[in-house]
């Protein structure tokens, strides 16, 4: 554990309510934010120094005219009035002997800026920027001496840089007029430094940075194509939409020669930029010339997009690639898992599933990166989540998260539409399944691929309360009948593709069914963390017997707890089984077919298991094989194309798989037909989208007001992907067991002639790789890491000594290559 920090720093701030930029051009009245600065001397070198630093707002720091950190946008969205995330920055090569400048740029952020939608709210976290820093320099004996913020000894000043106007959604206003580096000039310049002012602040929110929400550059990108628009502008195609700011090589010319950069996901038939769907996140960067070359990115906002429109380009010369590239952030750094098949369009789905998220991973989980929302939509991380901790390491990034999931809960009274929920656009929250869920399906999927039972200590707490309100909303069946106060009621299987474009709400599932086919996922969730949990415990506690440090007290505590969380499993359990009951009591006919005749009621029946409890294993059997087959008809009916939304999306293919209809799942997976994933990719998208039809085969935009072209929610098929095609499978917590199953005789029916997938676990990279050869063998190279129990999910011959495997045999761990006969497999 580390010592905890003493705290010398005062929050500081200055001048920053003067608008300086007009409304109508900035999108919005903005203020100039101000600069601070620090002058302070050292007499030799530190052994070691050392900076921590928050800020209402955002910051940027430099030191000696060097920047500090790798950071953007820090220090990042929480709930900042209950948790506001320090960063530290080893800076001892940035500190000389002599005379030193600590300098600081703010930027309104989330935290006073304009943010959401509806027009959206400012000052949610208050009006004023600030800053919160403590340099502590270490001298070779041991002694340390601080430079700390404060309005007392002179030192720090304020005033005004060249950032003019900064919003998120908006855009940054830059006039090098004012002087491109203020620090690099003396304190006593006419730049009018002054004294900054003390701001009342409470020390007790600070807490140390999760390093996994910093959000950084991953990527560069150049551009594909340049061309000029019939208007003068210059259009420009990086190639591929996220989240991202242009670096812009500025040519000498006239001071106060303005270019300005507007920022879109798409183009619109006619080749104009398609702004509409970011209503009033209007994306507009602007840099006003001092005469100087320079080359300029701007700091405090962000964009999601693929083309730039730069306009004010120097007419006496053309763009060029030369000119601009791009930088890529994410908080999304450490990959974990891949994918690949011999069928490009599916490398395409999941490369722009995986841009998705690296899109929408910037400080919290994101629906999406570039309208005038960007918010932490809960059911979008929900059904995501599992595919999210497939792709990256995202355990510390979402645990952060649910800690201010949890904090926004005891505020609200509920789990809200997404998180942080600053000011409540969409009325006070109620309880809205799957949104909701969140609270329980987030943890159990970060569970699941750590195995890490600490996280579900932390957030069990969060669980238990969202699944205790639901029980209390239950009618006395167990169904979720009631509807919640907001618009459009439960948000059920939002965005099945029969929703009209101005409702994404009216889908073609009862919404009742969808609610209560999560409230029983939930309080099964809840049980299994607590059994998780309690065994844990017990082990713990066996472990003192073993030759562990004896701790009686600790020791029988843990067995008390672990007793009680398991009668409060066995609770849960039950409440499970009495949702299930109503479930299929008000949903499921005498044969199997549903209320709601949808392949989103069949999938969450199946991939639910809301059968569970049935009157014996036979009936169980017989209605779910009714259920399937039905679900499988609907899907040929459909043509093989998708019926399904936001909640169904992600069980469909399971679903079917599950009852033997691989050729149904792999047809409708397959399908380029909208609405469908591969629709998105013959379209050219480069990210999975919001709508099945964000953009309709003509070319136009979908004209609904809520269009995005870089949503993940949909992208959570690559888990279906990954076991089904790529073989590779999560079967325990942690990776403990993984399953080796791929769908290889569908897959080749419909064209698909190898598979591959890895991911590395908590034990060590796990693979699994299968082809066809000429031969019309089918080969399959497994890599198994210790510690990790494989089972084979399919017949298959060792090729070292041509044993025989069947399905549920046990591979060892190391490197194993198989054998499949194609003639004895069957589509399954």
């Amino acid at each position: 554990m580390t010592e905890p920090v003493r705290w010398q720093a005062q929050m500081i701030g200055g001048p920053d309510d003067t608008v300086e930029v007009d409304p109508a051009a900035a999108g919005g009245k903005m203020r100039r934010p101000p600069v601070i600065r620090c002058d302070f001397d050292v007499t030799g070198t530190p052994a070691a120094a050392r900076l921590r630093v928050t800020a209402w707002g955002l910051f940027e720091a430099e030191l000696n005219g060097r920047r500090v950190g790798e950071d953007v946008l820090a220090p990042g969205w929480t709930v900042y009035d209950e948790r506001l995330p320090y960063w530290t920055y080893d800076v001892t090569d940035l500190v000389h002997d002599g005379a030193n400048v600590l300098g600081f740029w703010l930027g309104d952020g989330w935290y006073r800026g304009r943010i959401g939608f509806n027009g959206g709210q400012c000052d949610n976290y208050g009006s004023r920027l600030g800053i919160f820093a403590q340099l502590e320099l270490t001298d070779a004996d041991g002694t340390v001496t601080v430079v700390a913020s404060n309005a007392d000894d002179g030192r720090w000043k304020t005033g005004c840089g060249p950032i003019l106007a900064s919003g998120l959604y908006e855009g940054e206003t830059f006039d090098a007029r004012e002087g491109r580096d203020p620090f690099s000039e003396s304190a006593t310049s006419d730049r009018h430094w002054q004294p900054v002012e003390r701001l009342d602040f409470d020390r007790s929110v600070l807490y140390p940075a999760n390093e996994s929400t910093a959000v950084r550059c991953i990527d560069e990108h150049h551009p594909r194509a340049i061309s000029q628009l019939p208007d003068g502008r210059w259009l420009v195609d990086f190639g591929q939409n996220c989240t991202q700011r242009v670096v812009l090589t500025v040519p000498a010319t006239e001071p106060g020669h303005e270019i300005d950069i507007r920022h879109v996901e798409v183009i619109n038939p006619d080749g104009t930029p398609a702004t509409r769907p970011l209503r009033r996140a209007i994306q507009h960067d602007h840099y006003v010339s001092d005469g100087n070359p320079a080359v300029w990115e701007p700091r405090f906002t962000m964009h999601g997009f693929r083309y730039a429109v730069v306009g004010g380009w120097p007419s006496d010369r053309p763009l060029t690639v030369a000119d601009l590239h791009t930088r890529v952030y994410s908080s999304a750094r450490h990959r974990l898992g891949w994918f690949a098949c011999s069928d490009e369009r599916v490398n395409r789905l999941s490369e722009n599933a995986l841009w998705s998220m690296l899109s929408n991973f910037v400080s919290i989980p994101t629906d999406c990166p570039q309208r005038d929302e960007r918010f932490g939509w809960t059911g979008d991380i929900a059904v995501f989540a599992p595919t999210a901790a497939y792709l990256y390491d995202v355990n510390g990034f979402l645990d952060s998260w649910l800690s201010d999931v949890a904090i926004e809960t005891e505020r609200w009274g509920t789990v809200p539409y997404y998180v942080p929920y600053p000011f409540p656009g969409w009325g006070k929250p109620d309880a809205v399944a799957l949104w909701g869920d969140a609270a329980t399906m987030v943890p159990w999927a970060l569970y699941m691929a750590t195995g890490d039972v600490a996280v579900l200590r932390r957030h069990i707490g969060l669980s238990r309360r969202w699944m205790d309100e639901i029980a209390g909303l239950l009618a006395d069946d167990g169904v979720w009948d009631r509807k919640p106060d907001v618009w459009c009621g439960q948000l059920g299987d939002w965005l099945d593709p029969t929703a009209p474009p101005d409702d994404a709400a009216r889908a073609m599932t009862d919404k009742a069914l969808v609610a209560t086919a999560f409230a029983a996922h939930s309080a099964d969730l809840v049980a299994r963390m607590l059994r998780a949990i309690a065994t844990h415990a017990t082990a713990g506690a066996d472990a003192t017997v073993a030759g562990m440090p004896d701790d009686d007290a600790s020791d029988g505590r843990n067995l008390r707890d672990a007793a009680t969380m398991l009668r409060d499993a066995e609770r849960y359990e039950s409440l499970a089984s009495h949702i299930r009951a109503g479930f299929r009591t008000r949903f499921v006919r005498p044969d199997g077919t549903m209320t709601s005749d949808t392949q989103c009621a069949y999938a969450l029946l199946i991939a639910l298991d809301m059968l569970a409890g049935a009157d014996g294993t036979a009936e169980y059997d017989r209605l779910r094989a009714a259920a399937g087959e039905r679900l499988a008809q609907l899907v040929r009916e459909r043509g093989y194309v998708v019926g399904t939304g936001f909640a169904g999306t992600p069980f469909v293919l399971p679903a079917l798989c599950s009852t033997g209809h691989a050729d149904e799942a792999f047809s409708l997976f397959l399908s380029d037909r909208c609405p469908s994933w591969l629709y998105q990719v013959r379209i050219g998208a480069t990210t999975t989208w919001e709508r099945w039809d964000s953009m309709l085969e003509n070319g136009e935009v979908n004209p609904g007001d809520m269009t995005s072209f870089n949503h993940y929610a949909f992208g959570s098929v690559l888990d279906w992907m990954h076991a089904a095609i790529g073989g590779l499978e999560l079967a325990d917590a942690g990776w403990r067991r993984m399953r080796v199953r791929p769908q290889v005789a569908a897959a080749l029916a419909h064209g698909i002639r190898s598979g591959s997938a890895a991911h590395v676990t908590p034990y060590g990279k796990a693979s699994v790789a299968w082809w066809e050869g000429d031969d019309h063998v089918v080969r399959m190279s497994v890599d198994v890491p210790q510690g990790v129990t494989a089972e084979l999910g399919l017949p298959a011959t060792d090729e070292r000594d041509g044993r025989r495997l069947p399905a549920g045999a046990i591979l060892s761990a190391g490197h194993c290559d198989l054998l499949i006969w194609t003639d004895v497999l069957e589509v399954r």
